[in-house]
C-alpha cells in the first residue's frame, strides 16, 4: 500500500471532515467509525471509497454495524488501542483550536469596538488634546491586538506541532498494522491493501495480477510432534524463502497461521507458474535440524494454488479462487502447484 503522508494542515482538514461526517450520520464517536471515516477522506483505500460512495449514492443506511463491516473488510489489523488514544488526542486538539478561534473572535470584536469608538470621537474632535487622546487609544488597542495575535499564533503553532507529532505516530502505527510480527512479512490487511493498489493500476492497463496461496503441508503434525517453537521456526523458514524468491513489486504475505500468499502484479500466468514452482522446490529443500548436533528433525513442503484476477470480480473472490486451487493441490497429493479453473456455467 502506498502510504499517504499528510501535512498538519491536511490532517486538520481531514479531521474536521471526519467529525462532521460522523455527526451527520449520527454515528457513535468510537475508534472504528472514526478510522473508517478518516481513511475514507484520506483516499488511500479505493475499494473502501467506492463502497462508501455507492452507499451514499444509493441512499443506503450507514449504521455503526455497517461501519464495523467496512472496518473488518478493508482495514483489518488496525491497532484499536492506538487509534482510541489518537482519537482522544485529536479531539482534544480540535477543542483547543476551537477555544483559540473563539478567543480570537473576541479579541477582534473588542478591537473593532475600540476602532468604532475612535471613529466616533474623531467625528467630534476639533482640538489637539482630543486627537492626542484618540491616538493613545489607538496605540493601546493596536498593541493589545498585536499581543493577542502573537499569542494566538504561538498557540496555533503548538497545535500544529502536536498534530504533526500525532500524524507521525499514526504513520508508524499504520506501517506496523501491515506487518506480521512473527515473520516480518506483510499481513492479511497489508495483502488486501496491496491487491487494492495493484487493481487500481491494472484498471488502467488491463494487465491484471496473479495470486499464489500457499499452505505448509502437515503443519499440525509438525506442531503436535515437535512443539510450537519448531512450528514457528518452520513458518519463519517458509517466510524467508518467499522473501528470497520475490522481487520488484511482488508482495509476500502471511495470510494466517501456516498459510501464505504472494501477489504478482502485472504477471502473466506462465510466469506466475514459474515463480510458484521455484518457491515450491526451494521449500522442498528446507531441512530443519537440531541446533546442538545438526541432526535433521523434519522436512517441509507446501501446496500452492494460483489464479489470475478476472475483470469485475471482488478481492474476496480473487483470494478465494486461489485458495480453492491450493486445496486442490492438497487433495491431489500435496507438494504441488494447481491453477484455478472456473467451473463452466450449466446450460
Amino acid at each position: 500500500m502506498t502510504k499517504n503522508i499528510k501535512s498538519s494542515e491536511q490532517s486538520t482538514e481531514i479531521l474536521k471532515k471526519t467529525i462532521h461526517f460522523i455527526g451527520q450520520l449520527q454515528l457513535a464517536a468510537i475508534p472504528v467509525n472514526y478510522t473508517v471515516c478518516y481513511e475514507y477522506f484520506c483516499g488511500g483505500h479505493p475499494s473502501l471509497n467506492q463502497t462508501i460512495d455507492k452507499a451514499i449514492t444509493d441512499q443506503l443506511p450507514i449504521t455503526n454495524d455497517v461501519m464495523q463491516q467496512w472496518f473488518d473488510t478493508f482495514l483489518y489489523g488496525y491497532d484499536l488501542i492506538e487509534l482510541n488514544q489518537s482519537q482522544t488526542e485529536l479531539f482534544r486538539i480540535a477543542n483547543q483550536l476551537a477555544v483559540i478561534t473563539a478567543q480570537a473572535e473576541g479579541n477582534v470584536s473588542q478591537f473593532d469596538n475600540s476602532l468604532n469608538d475612535c471613529k466616533s470621537e474623531l467625528d467630534q474632535t476639533v482640538d489637539n488634546s482630543s486627537l492626542s487622546s484618540v491616538v493613545s487609544m489607538l496605540l493601546i488597542s493596536t498593541s493589545s491586538m498585536q499581543v493577542a495575535m502573537e499569542q494566538m499564533k504561538s498557540e496555533i503553532n503548538t497545535s500544529k506541532q502536536e498534530i504533526a507529532s500525532l500524524q507521525d505516530r499514526l504513520d508508524v502505527a499504520s506501517i506496523e498494522a501491515l506487518v506480521d510480527h512473527l515473520t516480518g512479512l506483510t499481513n492479511r490487511k497489508g495483502l488486501i491493501a496491496a491487491i487494492d493498489e495493484a487493481l487500481t493500476t491494472a484498471g488502467e492497463t488491463e494487465n491484471y495480477p496473479c495470486l499464489l496461496m500457499l499452505d505448509i503441508d502437515f503443519f499440525k503434525n509438525i506442531n503436535d510432534t515437535y512443539g510450537h517453537l519448531l512450528g514457528d521456526r518452520a513458518i519463519k523458514l517458509v517466510a524467508d524463502t518467499l522473501r528470497n524468491q520475490i522481487k520488484g513489486k511482488d508482495t509476500a504475505a502471511r495470510y494466517g497461521g501456516e498459510e501464505f500468499a504472494v501477489l504478482l502484479p502485472e504477471t502473466e500466468m506462465q510466469n506466475a507458474w514459474t515463480v510458484a514452482e521455484n518457491i515450491r522446490r526451494a521449500v522442498e529443500k528446507i531441512r530443519i535440524k537440531r541446533k546442538d548436533d545438526q541432526q535433521e528433525i523434519c522436512r517441509i513442503t507446501v501446496s500452492i494454488g494460483i489464479t489470475r484476477y478476472q475483470p469485475d470480480e471482488s478481492i474476496t473472490d480473487f483470494i478465494e479462487h486461489s485458495d480453492i486451487a491450493m486445496y486442490q493441490s492438497k487433495n491431489t497429493g500435496r507438494n504441488r502447484t494447481t491453477i484455478f479453473e472456473a467451473q463452466p456455467l450449466k446450460s
